[in-house]
């Protein structure tokens, strides 16, 4: 069975030949269909903030063909010329400024925002407009022949930006501050997701029209904290759950399904995303939100799940033995669907210090427990 078929069988419980997976290697079933930032991007009064990974700069072959910012706007700053290395503040296409270590630092976090252009008032919102969702350069990358040709046996996944509507509002307004506006400043609040939403909307339809072959739409918004969603539910579907439900909708209807990174224990509104039409759950720490209560989900086929070692304990801390037992622990509750359940490779492992041992049995643990029988059976479950 091809990857492609593999995902999408697992994914709508329709008797995959085993549990898919996506390691950092050709051998994944999962292949990302990701825009770029523009070339004509260029920012004068901060370095540029892209995707948080300013180690790609020090790259000759990121500089030439994937982006390169001129080196004039670093002389006006008076920056030195591998200014990735020790840069302390940056500046995303969103004007959101970002904190960060360098390079040369022991910190390979994608750094923290600070302050966006709504951070002390809203006075500019009116006018203010989102980056150019439409410009063709963001797609020069996936519109090539050999982007298409690498992604053809593979389930395809386009990635609507870094930051859901929830985290994207969070920086340009304020954490602290956008929690209060949902009480004070609600008007505000619901203009600044429309403008952000006319934004997605735009990139899921240009994501399709550029890659015509594109299985689905990725959205990443952490919304909870360890023991609890940041919003109530209530909060939720007054402010965000119409915009997820019309970039979903529209993902729907161009052919695609719609999976949700989310980071922290967002359980309370998980009823509300899956009723919005949510296809999948990707969770890096899952036993935030709880293994056993994702069981109930895939039980009713109502969501799937895409998994990590629980990045917070046993990928990082636990030996290569007991990521195995994790991993096998969610075949068994989840999995055992026919389908419902993918294994994720968490990509920062170098940030994390993930021991290499671990990341093998991650990859042996879903070979080892994760075949299928014609019946869609776990075959060590029946």
């Amino acid at each position: 069975m091809r990857s492609k078929e593999r995902v999408q069988r697992a994914f709508h419980f329709k008797n995959p030949d085993r549990v898919p997976m996506s390691p950092t290697t050709l051998k994944s079933d999962f292949f990302p269909v990701m825009p770029n930032i523009p070339r004509s991007w260029q920012p004068t009064n901060y370095p540029p903030h892209i995707k948080g990974d300013l180690s790609k700069f020090g790259s000759f072959f990121f500089r030439k063909f994937y982006y390169a910012w001129d080196d004039q706007h670093r002389k006006n700053l008076g920056l030195e010329k591998k200014w990735w290395e020790t840069i302390r503040e940056a500046i995303n296409e969103w004007g959101v400024l970002w904190r960060t270590s360098g390079t040369k630092s022991e910190d390979k976090t994608f750094g923290h925002p600070f302050k966006g252009p709504f951070s002390e008032n809203w006075d500019t919102l009116e006018n203010w407009m989102p980056p150019d969702a439409s410009d063709p350069e963001r797609y020069r990358i996936i519109r090539s022949k050999l982007w298409k040709l690498l992604g053809r046996k593979r389930y395809t996944i386009g990635s609507i930006g870094v930051n859901g509507v929830f985290n994207l509002c969070s920086q340009l307004r304020g954490f602290q501050q956008l929690l209060i506006d949902f009480a004070k400043h609600p008007k505000e609040v619901e203009l600044l997701i429309e403008k952000i939403l006319s934004f997605y909307l735009t990139q899921v339809r240009k994501l399709k029209e550029y890659y015509p072959s594109l299985d689905a739409i990725m959205w990443a918004d952490d919304m909870g904290t360890q023991k609890a969603p940041f919003m109530s539910p209530r909060i939720f579907k007054k402010f965000f759950k119409d915009s997820y439900k019309k970039v979903i909708d529209l993902t729907h209807d161009l052919g695609m399904d719609f999976i949700l990174h989310s980071c922290g224990q967002i359980l309370e509104i998980m009823p509300d995303l899956i009723e919005a039409g949510v296809n999948v759950f990707e969770f890096d720490s899952p036993l935030m939100t709880g293994v056993e209560n994702f069981k109930h989900f895939a039980e009713e086929r109502k969501v799937a799940f895409w998994l990590s070692s629980n990045i917070q304990s046993t990928w990082v801390y636990g030996t290569p033995e007991e990521v195995e037992q994790e991993i096998k622990y969610y075949i068994r509750e989840i999995g055992n669907n026919e389908g419902g359940l993918a294994i994720y490779e968490y990509g920062g492992k170098k940030a994390l210090k993930v021991p290499k041992e671990n990341v093998k049995a991650q990859r042996r643990a879903v070979l080892k427990w994760g075949s299928y029988n014609e019946e869609g059976k776990i075959e060590w479950l029946t």
